[in-house]
């Protein structure tokens, strides 16, 4: 309970949901997703824009591949009241439901590129990204490989083992050695969590601060 933000809620209002229809952004660099032999998925941070964060990554372009990045469903101004716009997941307001609502919205989106079976498929979350990323997985999505890029796991991973796709083979998880919000003790943590899963499971800890690093995850997708 956070009394500053006065979580939960108030017990004398009644709280309604309803379901909508509502339009998601994506965004891809690289061949589209129907031309490609293999697909990268990102799931950006906390108040990242996933076009912003992909202009970054052009040095993992290669032939047959396509990046692409999800936009989560929260958009809002980084800074203030106008300016620079960002993105995130959830927050803490009605959480299982967002949780259930990008879940659904995620498979809507894989399903909806009408890949082939045959397509390799890396999903990478970065920050806050990890979360989802992590849920993601744990609702049985069928990928090959799972990059979690300096973010926590969900607590949910901690308490119970996932049941995740006997598809996926390897997981990596990294942490650069100076992240300044993802710390060396979580990263631990989450690496004995990972441990008890059935797959592969590498840890990475280059140099480098809270941010993307583009080598290392050139490295890891290019690794057989």
């Amino acid at each position: 309970m956070d009394l500053k933000l006065k979580y939960p809620l108030p017990e004398n209002v009644e709280s309604h949901s309803i379901e909508i229809t509502r339009t998601a952004r994506w965004f891809h660099i690289g061949v589209l997703p129907s031309e490609c032999q293999e697909i990268v998925i990102l799931l950006h941070g906390y108040g990242q824009h996933p076009s912003y964060m992909l202009s970054g990554l052009h040095s993992l372009e290669k032939a047959g591949r396509s990046i692409c990045a999800p936009e989560g469903l929260s958009r809002f101004y980084v800074r203030g009241a106008n300016g620079r716009v960002g993105a995130s997941w959830m927050t803490r307001d009605d959480r299982q439901q967002e949780i259930k609502d990008h879940i659904s919205y995620l498979n809507t989106w894989l399903q909806s590129l009408k890949l082939s079976k045959n397509r390799h498929i890396t999903l990478v979350g970065f920050s806050q990204g990890v979360a989802t990323a992590a849920r993601w997985i744990a609702s049985g999505v069928e990928i090959d490989k799972v990059v979690f890029l300096s973010g926590t796991l969900p607590p949910e991973w901690k308490l119970k083992k996932p049941q995740i796709s006997e598809r996926i083979d390897e997981i990596h998880i990294v942490r650069p050695l100076h992240d300044e919000f993802y710390s060396e003790t979580e990263h631990h943590q989450a690496l004995d969590t990972l441990k008890s899963q059935d797959v592969v499971v590498k840890s990475h800890e280059p140099e480098g601060t809270h941010k993307i690093n583009a080598q290392i995850l050139n490295r890891i997708l290019t690794a057989s």
